[in-house]
């Protein structure tokens, strides 16, 4: 793991570097022994570390120091035993409804590195009621204290939605009893089919999805006149299953 990319210097006093922000998350200069997820600095000569670049803390050693990894891949404890390396920590903001959050602490029922979404603060004890994401939880709920959680990065973050909107998608799917993109004779789909009907529109689905390429579509094409052609599942959006047609008993 090279050098950190994204590090932002936010503040600066005197010539030293005082706040920087890294993955949506600002981290400020501390006098104080690194801890895993601080960012250092590094301010020495090295050849397997970038002058003036950061790294970031994972795992503490036996001896006291911690370790990052060096531009060739190396575990380097020895970073930390030089003074002129600055340690960063993650600036403490709570977390709020909404915010994406990441299992540190593994309680009762938390289970460490899943990603969850907070859904309801109570100020309590154990204030953060969170939905499960990702992770071996995945679809289940737990209730969290703040210790337990710190803010999912941006990577984080937009793997958690993905994976929001896959369960969206198959949840609609599976109230019509069917799987994703499983079309059926008789349903109504939008299209997007540059290929053969050349065009956009709306049709019918006039053959069950068998093939890869997706089911046979019925439409107007643009010539004008009603056109049989089979529609790849990633251009069509289902508008009405046959289930739900008044036209059909």
């Amino acid at each position: 793991m090279a050098a950190l990319k994204g590090v932002k210097m936010l503040d600066m006093v005197d010539g030293e570097i005082t706040k920087v922000s890294y993955e949506g998350a600002e981290f400020e200069r501390v006098e104080d022994d690194a801890k895993v997820g601080d960012l250092v600095l590094n301010g020495r000569i090295h050849p397997d570390l970038t002058a003036d670049g950061f790294y970031e803390v994972i795992r503490e050693e036996l001896t006291g120091w911690v370790s990052v990894k060096d531009d060739i891949g190396d575990y380097h404890s020895r970073v930390l035993g030089i003074t002129k390396t600055s340690v960063f920590r993650k600036k403490h903001v709570r977390l709020k409804v909404g915010d994406y959050a990441k299992v540190v602490d593994e309680g009762e029922i938390s289970i460490t590195g899943d990603i969850v979404k907070i859904t309801e603060d109570d100020r309590g004890n154990i204030p953060f009621r969170c939905a499960v994401i990702t992770g071996k939880g995945a679809g289940d709920y737990l209730w969290a204290q703040e210790s337990e959680l710190v803010l999912a990065t941006e990577v984080e973050v937009a793997a958690a939605k993905e994976a929001e909107e896959k369960r969206s998608i198959e949840a609609k799917w599976a109230k019509i009893g069917r799987k994703v993109d499983e079309y059926k004779v008789g349903y109504f789909v939008a299209y997007d089919d540059p290929a053969y009907f050349k065009n956009d529109g709306i049709g019918e689905v006039i053959t069950d999805s068998t093939y890869d390429c997706g089911p046979e579509i019925k439409a107007i094409g643009r010539s004008g006149y009603y056109e049989d052609w089979y529609v790849r599942k990633s251009s069509l959006t289902l508008i009405t299953p046959v289930e739900a047609r008044f036209d059909r008993s």
